[in-house]
């Protein structure tokens, strides 16, 4: 197999100030959904980014979201959320405490192998940011931000399966994978924001804003194959291939290390516009709103690479499959195929997306929303990392030092909703999309979890009839 499935859940980081350290990123995220069990977009903050008090992380969302009459300034101290989905495998969340490693996870899951199975993950923490209304037209904020993404699409499910379960894996199968593509990206970013009021009238107000990226890549690998055979017999334990594979990766990766302190630079922007239609309904507040509707575009631009190594290896060959034991994806393939490598600068792009939502007030502190997101890049442009596209309802309650939504989702590859609680209490936050549908559920194909510290300072609306 080409594809080693624990060097993909797999990374390290090294650093001055912090110890080495090994995340299996998928038993990673499914242990934070049990954490969050047991004490009760992007797919980052499902169904948070709407709170009109979300403040540094409604930017997330849309930049526009900085120009906020609910707060005079806020303080983000750190937000961390975290991602995986996929439409290979279900684990009951009852069996997450047996789970160790994915050799485990066979015997406490459901299995959906197909041709063309997809994996996708990503962690976000939103560190040290402040936002300020300079005045009612004008606002500005500065966020600093570490994220990684990790990207596998269209690989054979049964090749996964005999890899990893060689025990309960299938005697023999014979499949061809097209267009493979992965990818695994860790950087960073400073930004910062501009937004202000266009238009302001009796009816209605529109805003719009950016916010201006500096990129600092830590790393990343690449893989993709137009074209992949596979072969696997029990009977002899070998694995034959035919085709192609292209496998990259950025100066200072080795055997799925990515080291922080050597960095490449690179630029982004995001770009966004809320439009709201005011509230004229009696005892609405002077702030408030029947209607507030967004669209922007989100993670434009991309990190360029110096010294980026790929090489193109010739697939045809036959190896057994104890070569994937205790070996990195890069220990096999240089050990058991011939490859051509070459060094140049490459681009990894950013998960650009789209991200449309509207906001329905029912009352001045009952809402109901729908969000939409959607990916604009694909890998064949340059390899890129991609967020999930889906669509979500949110009812909430909101007030100034609570909140409490309820997100329903659909998400791309899991064939199945997924239900969610999140709560805002004083300046922390707690919540999941998938967490009460993972309770309900006995075989969960996506797991997110995210939590965070804000210090805010609220203005304080009006009603409307006391306005003179």
């Amino acid at each position: 197999m080409i594809f080693h499935p624990v060097d993909f859940f797999d990374f390290r980081v090294n650093s001055t100030f912090m110890k080495t350290y090994r995340i299996q990123l998928f038993v990673f995220l499914l242990a934070l959904s049990g954490f969050c069990q047991s004490q009760a977009y992007s797919q980052t903050l499902v169904g948070a980014q709407l709170d009109n008090r979300a403040g540094i992380r409604g930017l997330t969302l849309n930049p526009a979201n900085v120009v906020n009459p609910r707060l005079k300034s806020e303080i983000n101290v750190f937000t961390f959320s975290g991602y995986f989905g996929n439409d290979y495998i279900g684990v009951n969340i009852s069996d997450i405490s047996e789970i160790r490693s994915l050799d485990d996870l066979p015997s406490s899951s459901e299995i959906n192998a197909k041709p063309d199975n997809n994996f996708v993950g990503n962690l976000d923490i939103l560190g040290p940011s402040f936002q300020l209304n300079l005045s009612p037209k004008h606002s500005i904020a500065v966020s600093s931000r570490i994220r990684t993404f990790f990207n596998l699409n269209n690989i054979g499910g049964e090749f996964l399966q005999a890899i990893v379960d060689e025990e309960n894996g299938a005697s023999r199968f014979e499949l061809l994978m097209e267009d493979i593509n992965g990818i695994t990206h860790l950087w960073g970013e400073i930004g910062g924001t501009y937004g202000r009021v266009l238009i302001n009238n009796e009816s209605l107000q529109l805003k719009g804003a950016a916010t201006v990226k500096y990129l600092f890549g830590a790393g990343g690998i690449t893989s993709s194959s137009e074209t992949l055979g596979a072969l696997y017999l029990e009977t002899t334990n070998t694995l034959t291939t035919r085709g192609q594979l292209d496998y990259g990766l950025t100066d200072g990766v080795e055997n799925g290390d990515i080291e922080f302190g050597t960095f490449n630079s690179g630029f982004g922007m995001d770009l966004g516009a809320i439009i709201e239609i005011k509230d004229k309904r009696e005892r609405s507040y002077n702030d408030g709103y029947v209607f507030r509707g967004g669209i922007s575009v989100m993670d434009i631009g991309g990190i360029n690479y110096k010294g980026f190594s790929e090489t193109d290896y010739d697939m045809d060959a036959t190896i057994l499959i104890d070569e994937f034991d205790d070996k990195s994806i890069e220990e096999v393939l240089d050990e058991n195929y011939e490859g051509t490598e070459v060094t140049r600068d490459q681009v990894l792009a950013m998960p650009t997306s789209l991200q449309v939502f509207g906001d329905f007030a029912v009352t001045n502190k009952f809402y109901v929303s729908a969000h939409g997101s959607i990916n604009l890049r694909s890998h064949q442009e340059v390899p890129v990392s991609q967020i999930t596209n889906n669509i979500s309802v949110t009812p909430r309650f909101e007030s100034g030092w609570f909140a409490v939504y309820s997100p329903l989702s659909y998400r791309e590859y899991e064939e199945a909703l997924s239900w969610g609680v999140g709560v805002r209490l004083g300046p922390a936050i707690i919540g999941s999309g998938s967490i009460l549908s993972n309770v309900l559920s006995s075989r969960s194909r996506s797991t997110d979890v995210y939590f965070g510290l804000q210090i805010p300072i609220y203005n304080k609306g009006r009603r409307v009839e006391t306005v003179q």
